[in-house]
């Protein structure tokens, strides 16, 4: 393997086991603002090292490491990922002026990210990823330089992990929350990442993402307390490029008119984060020193509305169904039913586990019901289910009529496991239906189709294809009234057809008298009519 997939490898490591616990990290974020983005912000910085590595010919230690440094300073994202662009500075520094990589450059590399990571702030603060990486730092310097890399990574984990936990004590923020400091937890979770590559394990262990979780969110989420909004109210943050630039200068502009301001790189590009009131200040100020770019402004009072909603959101529900729906009208059925996230997807682009699973995590509940809604995306499914700690089961609905269904018998209340059989009850007791256009000639259960005849299906079976939308869709509902249905539900997405909508509810009333009959503008693609029957 070349030095270059060998770094982008171990990067890749480090990103996979902070997306799987981003909302974990979120969600413990209290210091210095409880805006619940330092997972966020973490996961967009390593990804912008991933991103500018396979864009990068680089494959000699010197420019990988420089190409790590840029990505990482471009990328950074708030507090945490400017400190963690320093971290990963002062780990390059060292790395990238040798040849071979051994257990006395791993331990120079930590001494110096530890260095390159205080001298970014002008105030630092123990309690955060500060201190964390000067422990582990610390913990490195005492093993011997004959040491194998894997065993001092080893001892720098658990020096790392008894850091995270004592920060509860160090800062009083996070003593009065009860939780441990997000960054340092973020930091050691990168750690334990690229490690586990390193060793040629999975790059993330979920097993212990998932055991953490409860312990290390327990506090917050008793407490049901409105967080403290921060003094200034945006976190405005920005790449400045230019010639001659004086980080000292910036840096006593930003001092009276913001805090948790962050000011590095080089006389040639700094990377700028600050919280402010006034954001149009700070960046005509900047403009004139260079060219701006990667400009973020974040509202953070509104982040930390929407991370105590969040937690509170937890404390109140014991289930959550992620489900994968596509149309806009569609979706909001599905929220109105309940369903806590929506992955967007369906026939023809079926999302993939990876999807799946963010969705689950930014929901942070350790119930979790997933509504595929395709057959295609059953086994997808399962295997996100398989990926993670949580409890999860997967409810089998090969359509979104289906989906409909089970979202009716979903109680948040109820856990997982008992959920999931009353949804898949409520699925078999009812029957779906489709209405497309035939993208070829052919011949299915008695039924000849020709290229771009409409076509209707029912529990995907052929029963109808003509030349004409309403009276194929009068063929499926003499099909569906054939179980005498109470509730019928269709979900068209006409887009611009001559049809009439009240010729098809015309047709349904007709023909299913006694049933309670809804239309919706669903908005899903390749599929004009979706109907459910139960």
């Amino acid at each position: 393997m070349s030095a270059r997939s060998s770094t982008l490898a171990v990067v890749k490591g480090a990103l996979s086991a902070v997306e799987t616990e981003r909302a974990t990290i979120n969600d413990l974020n209290v210091y210095p603002v409880p805006d619940g983005d330092t997972g966020t912000n973490l996961a967009l910085t390593v990804r912008a090292i991933v991103e500018e590595l396979e864009h990068s010919a680089a494959d000699d230690n010197a420019s990988l490491a420089a190409a790590v440094t840029k990505g990482s300073l471009m990328g950074a994202r708030g507090n945490s990922g400017v400190i963690l662009s320093q971290i990963v500075r002062g780990v390059c520094d060292v790395l990238g002026s040798v040849s071979a990589t051994g257990a006395a450059e791993v331990k120079n590399a930590l001494y110096e990210a530890s260095a390159a990571a205080y001298r970014a702030v002008k105030e630092p603060v123990e309690g955060t990823m500060l201190t964390v990486i000067r422990e582990m730092a610390a913990a490195a310097q005492a093993v011997p330089d004959s040491s194998a890399v894997q065993n001092l990574l080893a001892i720098v984990e658990d020096a790392g992990r008894v850091a995270v936990e004592r920060t509860t004590e160090q800062l009083a923020v996070l003593r009065k929350a009860g939780v441990v400091d997000a960054g340092g937890y973020g930091l050691l979770v990168l750690l334990r990442g690229l490690s586990a590559v390193l060793a040629g394990k999975a790059p993330v262990d979920r097993a212990v993402a998932g055991s953490d979780r409860a312990a290390l969110l327990a506090p917050a989420l008793r407490a049901g307390e409105a967080s403290e909004l921060s003094r200034y109210r945006y976190c405005t943050s920005f790449l400045v490029r230019g010639s001659g630039l004086s980080r000292s200068a910036l840096e006593e502009f930003l001092l009276p008119i913001g805090d948790s301001s962050l000011v590095v790189g080089d006389e040639e590009m700094l990377k700028v984060h600050v919280h402010t009131d006034d954001p149009g200040v700070v960046l005509s100020h900047a403009v004139m020193l260079g060219a701006l770019s990667e400009v973020e402004v974040n509202d953070m009072h509104s982040q930390t509305r929407d991370r105590d909603a969040r937690l509170q959101e937890r404390t109140e529900t014991a289930t959550a169904v992620v489900a994968v729906v596509a149309g806009e009208g569609n979706k909001k059925l599905f929220r109105d039913l309940g369903c806590a996230a929506i992955v967007d997807g369906g026939q023809s682009m079926n999302p993939s586990a990876a999807q799946l699973l963010e969705a689950v995590e930014e929901l942070g509940s350790d119930e979790v019901i997933l509504l595929p809604n395709n057959g295609n995306v059953i086994l997808t499914a399962e295997q996100a289910a398989g990926m993670s700690a949580r409890h999860i089961a997967v409810v089998p609905s090969t359509s979104m009529p289906g989906g409909l269904s089970a979202m009716v018998a979903f109680d948040p209340d109820a856990d997982a496991v008992g959920n999931a059989r009353a949804m898949e009850e409520a699925i078999a007791g009812a029957h779906s239906a489709e209405i497309t256009h035939a993208v070829r000639d052919s011949g299915l259960d008695g039924v000849v189709v020709r290229q771009g005849q409409v076509m209707g299906l029912v529990d995907g079976r052929l029963v109808a294809a003509g030349d004409d939308l309403c009276e194929t869709f009068a063929v499926v509902m003499r099909q569906l009234a054939g179980d005498d249905p109470e509730v019928v539900t269709v979900l068209t997405s006409l887009n611009g057809s001559d049809v009439a909508i009240e010729d098809l509810e015309s047709t349904a009333h007709a023909l299913c008298p006694q049933a309670e009959v809804s239309f919706y503008t669903g908005g899903q693609p390749l599929y004009p009519i979706l109907v459910g029957a139960e």
